[in-house]
């Protein structure tokens, strides 16, 4: 069963909603985040500068590993989004991290995503029932992923998920994996609606 419905989570990856016009930007997105979950020779690391006991740096948030947020943006930025220019004139970029982290955080990629404009933010109630490819889910402060459909996600949930891992470079488990969306916990969705 774990089999198919990881199956399933890769089909849904590749199947765009032909119901639902998708931005070809927002798609490239969610592509390259799947095909990054699919390849187990990139898993979960936070990055140095926010390194803990509890959370080690075993190697980079920017490749071949990554965190919640680090996937995020380096999806849309792949997608053709400035996310990753925009943290780098943000204020926080300096002042957290005195321009060391590369890629913002959970907290921030609203912040740099709504600087060009075409997004929309949404509390998690508004849209729990009509999730759109592409959208982001967060809480901020806490976590992110990426909608893909068909009631999934693709997420750097990192080592402390249903099926394992560890802080060694690479996916030892569901380091980086497709997830149910509903029940957990989200309290903000981000869409692209091109300004709609």
């Amino acid at each position: 069963m774990k089999n198919f419905l990881a199956i399933m989570a890769v089909a849904s990856c590749l199947i765009m909603n032909s119901a639902q016009a998708i931005d070809s930007r927002v798609e490239s997105a969610v592509q390259w985040a799947c095909a990054i979950a699919n390849d187990q020779t990139h898993g979960y690391s936070q990055g140095a500068e926010t390194a803990t006991a509890y959370n080690p740096y075993t190697g980079s948030r920017d490749a071949p590993d990554y965190d919640c947020s680090s996937l995020v943006y380096y999806a849309f930025n792949h997608g053709g989004f400035n996310i990753i220019d925009n943290w780098h004139k943000n204020p926080k970029f300096m002042s957290r991290y005195n321009g060391k982290q590369y890629v913002g955080d959970a907290d921030t990629i609203w912040e740099d995503l709504s600087v060009d404009g075409g997004w929309k933010k949404f509390s998690w109630a508004e849209v729990a029932d009509n999730l759109q490819r592409g959208d982001i889910l967060c809480r901020p402060q806490f976590h992110v992923a990426i909608y893909i459909g068909d009631g999934k996600t693709v997420e750097a949930r990192g080592v402390n998920n249903p099926r394992g891992g560890s802080y060694q470079t690479g996916d030892q488990g569901g380091e980086i994996d497709f997830y149910d969306a509903q029940g957990r916990g989200w309290t903000e969705v981000y869409r692209y609606t091109g300004g709609n």
